[in-house]
């Protein structure tokens, strides 16, 4: 049989120099020369597996993806082997198992796998990404550290005791601290970085513990082994302790925060814990230390950023972003504040929370556990001499009315609303109790803002069926995204702002004077020809940013 090295050369994969090099290095490294010539980027893995594939007669799979193993098949090959070996059993008939392998020569470890399940083994072959990627589809990510965690740390009367979910604390404390627990936690987080997750949602229930990521604004179940429901108890632990917070407390919430580094990134995680039935239940917001805010990037372009730059360079009054909780309102006043930003003005923020820490502008949390309000935190910032604020959220009648008076002695004020579109702004404030005058004299702009998820642009295709669509998406070219690697088969990938900007002007003004209903200040709006969120959808849907069926969760069509 024709040694690896020659076959690479007659199938013009590497030249007689390069082999030579690599096996000088070969020999040095102490290590097999098709390991060698991937590391030196000479071959890729897939290239050299074909090549050992035709040499040895055994089948090379290029993806997993597409092949469904049944669940018999899994069950019958332990998680211990499969990542031991980084190995994915693919079919199982009679007493064979066909095994998928990334190292065809190590035929030792199908020895000891025939010896310990009691099969006959046959091999095809696949790359150890595509490998990896099946087990962690299949056995679920974390599945080996669970495995041995339970393995290492519990005989059978501790095992029994996890069971039953009888811990003392000194226990947890302990298991919290094992290394095995800390690779657990931090494979949590590592997932969750990698799928761009922005939430890690833990929760118990009475024979299993759920965990769920939230992509792109969409809760998604990930696939966790069954025993990482006896570590409950030691993975909120861990997650206490780098978080400062209370480990023997369970019959309380708890708020905490940590800064770590995962995968060479520093990020900012907020934890919050609650008691449930079943143990407590956690949800861990990610946040990158360091975030770039810039209006293009969040959605703002053409009219839209020219109108929002004009409203920025008043000097004075309120600009009101307006929406749902998570509709991106803070991310947005944080971009204008970043724009705002120089060495001749002073910005400060009052917050609840902080979510990103902004260079050269101050910022301050409220406590309303010690009555440190958003009303009282903005009397005592005045003293401060600011030129611009930020006010996380406008929720009562004496936080409105500091900050409308604030904002008529000549400071430029961010704030916002919880209200369902900019028209109904004015109408959230009367409802609170503040004058319409006062509104009128005050307010620059409203804003109303939603988020859309934005199709992968690595899976993006034409759709053919469009007249299955509701108007007006019907006669016009729409797209949507196929899944792929890149979007982790979602189909969309990151997310961006639509949004409908009310500027106060005299015509909306009368409006407001007279408490006129939201209908016609949205009437007035349009024929001003002020964009609707509808209509800033459907230009998004237009331009093939988003798909119909993601725009119609999100913006009403009917309006």
């Amino acid at each position: 049989m024709a040694k690896i090295g020659e076959i690479l050369i007659q199938k013009g994969l590497i030249t007689q120099e390069q082999l030579e090099t690599a096996l000088v290095e070969s020999k040095k490294k102490g290590e097999v020369i098709g390991k060698t010539v991937i590391r030196l980027k000479m071959v890729t893995e897939e290239q050299l597996l074909k090549v050992l594939g035709e040499q040895l007669g055994v089948p090379f799979y290029s993806t997993l993806k597409e092949i469904q193993i049944p669940q018999d098949v899994i069950d019958a090959v332990p998680v211990k082997f499969v990542w031991h070996y980084k190995i994915i059993p693919i079919k199982k008939e009679d007493k064979i198992i066909t095994i998928a392998v990334s190292d065809p020569l190590a035929i030792w470890s199908m020895e000891d796998l025939k010896l310990h399940l009691g099969y006959d083994i046959d091999r095809v072959l696949a790359t150890q990404e595509e490998i990896l990627d099946a087990i962690r589809r299949y056995y679920g990510f974390g599945a080996d550290t669970v495995e041995k965690i339970l393995a290492q740390n519990l005989g059978e009367k501790e095992e029994k005791q996890a069971r039953e979910e009888i811990a003392e604390v000194e226990q947890t404390e302990k298991s919290a601290e094992d290394a095995s627990v800390i690779e657990l936690v931090n494979q949590v987080l590592s997932e969750a970085i990698a799928r761009r997750a922005t939430d890690i949602h833990i929760e118990p229930y009475r024979n299993k513990v759920r965990i769920r990521y939230r992509i792109d604004g969409v809760l998604y179940d990930m696939n966790v082994s069954e025993q990482i429901k006896y570590l409950h108890r030691s993975i909120i632990a861990r997650i206490k302790i780098i978080s400062n917070l209370n480990v023997v407390e369970k019959r309380l919430p708890q708020d905490g925060r940590a800064i770590v580094k995962i995968q060479g990134k520093q990020v900012d995680l907020r934890i919050s814990i609650i008691p449930s039935v079943y143990g407590e239940g956690i949800v861990i917001r990610v946040l990158p230390v360091q975030y770039i805010f810039d209006l293009k990037e969040l959605g703002f372009a053409g009219d839209d950023l020219a109108q929002i730059e004009e409203l920025m360079d008043r000097p004075h009054g309120i600009i009101f972003l307006t929406g749902p909780t998570g509709s991106g309102k803070t991310t947005t006043l944080y971009a204008c504040l970043n724009r705002l930003n120089n060495d001749e003005v002073k910005i400060i923020t009052i917050e609840d929370p902080v979510e990103y820490e902004l260079s050269g502008i101050m910022q301050i949390q409220v406590k309303p556990e010690i009555d440190f309000t958003f009303a009282r935190a903005l009397r005592s910032i005045l003293r401060h001499d600011p030129d611009i604020m930020m006010i996380g959220e406008v929720r009562d009648l004496e936080t409105a009315e500091l900050a409308i008076r604030t904002s008529l002695t000549g400071h430029l004020i961010f704030s916002t609303l919880h209200t369902n579109d900019a028209a109904s702004g004015a109408a959230r404030l009367i409802d609170i109790g503040i004058e319409p005058y006062l509104i009128a004299s005050s307010v620059n702009a409203f804003i109303a803002q939603r988020l859309v998820r934005v199709i992968c642009p690595d899976c993006k295709e034409e759709r053919k069926d469009n007249h299955n669509l509701p108007p007006p998406f019907n006669t016009m070219k729409t797209y949507f995204g196929r899944g792929c690697d890149a979007c982790n088969g979602i189909g969309y990938r990151s997310r961006k702002a639509l949004h409908e900007i009310l500027p106060v002007v005299p015509e909306i003004q009368d409006l407001i004077l007279e408490k006129s209903s939201t209908t016609k200040v949205k009437e007035k709006a349009r024929e001003l020809g002020y964009r609707t969120l509808r209509e800033s959808g459907i230009e998004c849907v237009r331009e093939g940013q988003t798909t119909p069926e993601e725009l119609m969760q999100v913006v009403d069509l009917k309006e």
